[in-house]
C-alpha cells in the first residue's frame, strides 16, 4: 500500500479501487487511483518483462518506494525501497538486447540507478551533489556504438556518463540545473547530435540558454534569461514553416518578481526571433497544428492555470482563466497535453490544473477545443499538485488515458481518444514528449523496439552500419507489430527518406506472420488494411562510402467504413 488518498467524500486506501467518477460531458472517466501523501512519479509504461503486459513505475518520496503496477488496473507487480529521494525515470534499452532497463536518479543522494524490468539493480553512479533532477538524455554523441547519457546536477555539474558501465566521459562545472533536460536533435542536418539545455535560477545562478558541444560540453553560445532557466526544457520545432526547426523556452518567476518571466523563441544559432513577455510557466509551451491550417499554435499554462495560445510569431491567440481562484502563487506545474480526447478527427488541449504544495486546492482536468471553449472538466476528487503527466493507450481497449502524478497521488484517467498502442518510454528528446498526432503510428526517433539488421541511428534517424569505416552494402528495419485499434484500419503510409546516387531505399507492408502484404510501398501510399501489419525497410548502396537514410515514418489508420 502506497498512502491514502484524500477524497472530498472521505479517505481511499491506495490499494482499493476507485469509486467511478466520469465527467459531465463523458470525455473523462477515472479508471483508478494511488494516493500518495508526500509527492510520486509515474514515468513509463512499457512491457518490461517482455509478456506483452506493460507496467507503470510509480515512484513516491513518503516510502522511497519504486514500484511496478500492472498498467491496465494498477496491482502491484513488485516494489524496491531505494535509496534517495525519486527525482525522474526513464525507459530505455541500453543494450539493444530486446529488453527495456529502468533509469532512475534521486536526490539525498544526487544518484542514478539502472535496473531490469524485475527491479535489480544492475549497476549505480554516485553523483558529487545533492540532487540528480532530470534524466539522462540517452544517445550515441560520439557514434562509437556505445550511448552517452547528458544530464545536469542540482548546483554543480553538466555530466556525460558512458551508459554501459556508467564511467564519466565528462564534467562541466558551474551548472545549475533542477527540473530541465537536454533537448538534442540534428537541427542543421549535419550528421552530428546538436545539444540544448537551461542553466541558472533565480537563486543559485543567473539563468542562462546553453547550446553546447555533446563532446566537449563546451558552451557553443549563450542567452541570458536572468530568472529561472534549469526548470523549462526547450522545444525544438518548426514554427515558421521553413523547414527548420526554432526553440521555444519558457522562464518562469519563481523569485515573485515578472522582470524576466517570458515565452521566448530563439533560432537554433542563438537569435532571438520574439518575447511575449508576463506569462510565467514552470514548463515550456507545447507546439502542434490545433486546428488543421497549416500553422502552429503554441499552447501553454500559467502558475496560476491561465492557458494561452500564441502564433509562430509570439501574438497572443486567446487566454482561458480556468480557475480564477488560484492564482501564481498555486504553481500550477503542467503544461497542456495535445491529444484527441473525443474520438473525433484533430487535436484538444488538455490542462491539469491544481492546487500548491503548501497552498491546497483540488485538481481537475480540463479540455479545451482549439479555440479555448472549454468542452470537459474532471475533479479528481482531492487536493492535487502535480508534477508529471503522459498520454498513452495504456490497456488493451481502444481509448487513451492520461497518468497524471505528483503530490497527493496518481491519477489514471481514461478519454475517449483514439489512439495507437504504442509505450511510453520518456520525454521525448526535442521535447514534444506531450503531442500525440491522431490515429497514427509513428516514429522519427527510433530509439524504441524494432529489428535492426546492418543497420544504426546516425542521429534521430537510420542509416547503413559502418565497418572500418565502409557502410554495409545492405541492411533492414522490420517495426514492431503495429496493430489497428478495434473497429479501425489502416488508410496511409508516409515516410521521410533520402537516397543519394546509388542508394535505394524499399519500403514494404507485412503481416504478423512476415507474408509481404505490399511491397515497394511509396510515401504517400493509400491503404485498406485491417489486420496488425509490421513495416520493412530495406536499406541498400552500391558504394561505401554512401547510404541512404530514414528519418520518419507514419502510418494512418482511420475508422473502418
Amino acid at each position: 500500500m502506497i498512502g491514502t488518498l484524500l477524497l472530498m467524500t472521505g479517505t481511499l486506501l491506495a490499494g482499493d479501487p476507485a469509486p467511478a467518477r466520469t465527467s459531465n460531458a463523458g470525455l473523462l472517466r477515472i479508471q483508478y487511483q494511488r494516493g500518495d501523501e508526500s509527492f510520486c512519479q509515474a514515468g513509463t509504461c512499457v512491457d518490461y518483462q517482455n509478456n506483452g503486459r506493460r507496467g507503470i513505475l510509480l515512484a513516491s518520496r513518503k516510502t522511497r518506494e519504486l514500484s511496478m503496477l500492472e498498467a491496465a488496473t494498477g496491482k502491484v507487480r513488485w516494489k524496491k525501497v531505494m535509496a534517495g529521494d525519486q527525482q525522474s525515470i526513464l525507459a530505455y534499452d541500453l543494450d539493444r538486447d530486446g529488453n527495456v532497463e529502468i533509469i532512475y536518479t534521486t536526490s539525498s543522494p544526487g544518484r542514478l540507478y539502472v535496473l531490469d524490468g524485475e527491479g535489480n539493480v544492475k549497476r549505480q553512479w554516485t553523483s558529487e551533489d545533492g540532487k540528480l533532477g532530470n534524466s539522462a538524455v540517452v544517445l550515441d554523441a560520439d557514434h562509437d556504438g556505445v550511448l552517452d547519457g547528458f544530464f545536469g546536477t542540482r548546483t554543480k555539474h553538466l555530466v556525460r556518463l558512458n551508459m554501459a558501465d556508467l564511467t564519466v566521459l565528462g564534467r562541466r562545472t558551474g551548472w545549475v540545473q533542477c527540473g530541465c533536460y537536454t533537448s538534442a536533435m540534428d537541427v542543421d542536418h549535419d550528421g552530428q547530435w546538436d545539444l540544448f539545455a537551461g542553466s541558472g535560477d533565480d537563486h543559485r545562478s543567473k539563468g542562462q540558454l546553453v547550446r553546447y558541444d555533446p563532446l566537449s560540453l563546451k558552451t557553443i553560445w549563450k542567452y541570458d534569461t536572468d530568472d529561472n532557466a534549469s526548470s523549462a526544457d526547450p522545444v525544438l520545432v518548426d514554427i515558421d514553416g521553413d523547414g527548420q526547426v526554432e526553440i521555444v523556452k519558457s522562464v518562469d518567476n519563481y523569485a515573485g518578481d515578472e522582470a524576466h518571466d517570458a515565452i521566448y523563441a530563439f533560432e537554433t544559432d542563438g537569435k532571438l526571433l520574439w518575447k511575449v513577455s508576463g506569462l510565467s510557466c514552470e514548463d515550456s509551451p507545447n507546439v502542434a497544428d490545433l486546428d488543421g491550417d497549416g500553422e502552429v499554435e503554441i499552447i501553454g499554462m500559467t502558475f496560476g492555470g491561465e492557458v494561452f495560445c500564441l502564433d509562430g510569431k509570439g501574438k497572443l491567440q486567446w487566454k482561458r482563466d480556468l480557475r480564477p481562484e488560484l492564482d501564481d502563487s498555486f504553481h500550477a506545474y503542467m503544461t497542456p497535453i495535445l491529444c484527441d480526447v473525443d474520438g473525433k478527427p484533430g487535436l484538444e488541449i488538455l490542462a491539469m490544473t491544481n492546487g500548491g504544495y503548501t497552498k491546497k486546492a483540488a485538481g481537475i482536468v480540463f479540455v479545451l477545443s482549439s479555440q479555448g471553449k472549454v468542452l470537459d472538466q474532471l475533479n479528481v476528487g482531492g487536493d492535487r499538485y502535480w508534477g508529471e503527466a503522459f498520454y498513452a493507450n495504456i490497456d488493451q481497449d481502444p481509448a487513451m488515458e492520461l497518468v497524471v502524478s505528483g503530490s497527493g497521488g496518481m491519477d489514471v484517467i481514461e478519454t475517449r481518444g483514439l489512439g495507437p498502442k504504442t509505450e511510453h518510454y520518456q520525454r521525448r528528446r526535442n521535447y514534444q514528449r506531450l503531442n500525440h498526432v491522431p490515429w497514427a503510428y509513428q516514429d522519427s526517433y527510433f530509439i524504441h523496439r524494432g529489428t535492426r539488421t546492418l543497420v544504426e541511428n546516425r542521429t534521430d534517424n537510420l542509416v547503413l552500419e559502418r565497418a572500418n569505416g565502409k557502410y554495409q552494402a545492405t541492411g533492414r528495419f522490420l517495426t514492431e507489430v503495429l496493430e489497428p485499434p478495434a473497429g479501425c484500419r489502416f488508410v496511409q503510409l508516409h515516410y521521410d527518406a533520402t537516397t543519394p546516387a546509388g542508394t535505394s531505399l524499399e519500403v514494404n507492408l507485412l503481416n504478423q506472420g512476415e507474408r509481404t502484404l505490399l511491397r515497394r510501398a511509396t510515401s504517400g501510399s493509400r491503404l485498406n488494411i485491417s489486420e496488425p501489419v509490421q513495416i520493412e525497410f530495406v536499406f541498400r548502396t552500391d558504394g561505401p562510402d554512401r547510404t541512404p537514410l530514414l528519418d520518419r515514418y507514419q502510418l494512418r489508420f482511420d475508422r473502418a467504413e
